[in-house]
């Protein structure tokens, strides 16, 4: 996934507008080259943990990095991460959205369902399976909890950029990810497989949520 400037020319009319003024052209888009090598891969990570599938995560994440070039003049620099997030949530919302009416997200979490039942051999649980049925878990919870989760648990975002990106209070961030964790800790595929395992081969952080 590689953003270039000259993709923006043909996107947005944006781009054009700040030729009245070359001499800060090349330090703005200097700057917003930056941003997108410092933030593109959590903005990407965020869409591909929400959607589960890796090209409508890349669709979601050209749209976030094209929304922050149309609104670069207007938008703090020292909260662009949280401005980037806040986006990326609202991004994925309405992608689902859209893809509501269409079976197909059904079809393909069977899938990857049978594919991950596939790889278990006997008591020992499969990091990969594991993996795939965590995010199926997570992906399934509804918002706030699933943003929060992915957010803090995956990402390792402080409670202050989730409460900049979702605009809620620090203390709702809190009660969300507390709530997120129980609603994971009683998913019974997740438990089952957990309690299969051999001690300390699964990813017990997530199941168990006892971090703050």
């Amino acid at each position: 996934m590689i953003f270039q400037f000259g993709y923006f020319s043909k996107k947005t009319k944006c781009f054009c507008n700040f030729f009245s003024h070359p001499p800060s052209l090349l330090t703005m888009l200097t700057q917003y080259q930056q941003v997108i090598n410092q933030h593109r891969q959590r903005v990407f990570s965020f869409a591909y943990y929400s959607l589960r599938v890796k090209a409508d995560a890349e669709d979601v994440t050209q749209e976030v990095f094209i929304k922050l070039w149309q609104n670069w003049q207007k938008i703090d620099r020292q909260k662009v991460g949280g401005w980037l997030m806040r986006v990326a949530h609202n991004a994925v919302i309405d992608h689902v959205r859209r893809q509501k009416p269409s079976d197909d997200g059904v079809d393909s979490y069977a899938e990857v369902e049978q594919q991950a039942s596939e790889r278990v051999e006997g008591a020992e649980l499969d990091q990969e399976v594991y993996r795939l049925k965590l995010m199926e878990a997570i992906q399934s919870l509804e918002d706030p909890f699933k943003s929060i989760v992915i957010m803090r648990d995956i990402q390792g975002a402080s409670y202050m950029d989730i409460r900049e990106s979702l605009d809620v209070s620090e203390s709702q961030v809190k009660v969300y990810l507390h709530r997120a964790r129980r609603k994971l800790r009683e998913n019974t595929t997740l438990r089952d497989l957990f309690n299969s395992s051999v001690s300390g081969a699964a990813e017990p952080g997530y199941v168990h949520g006892t971090a703050n």
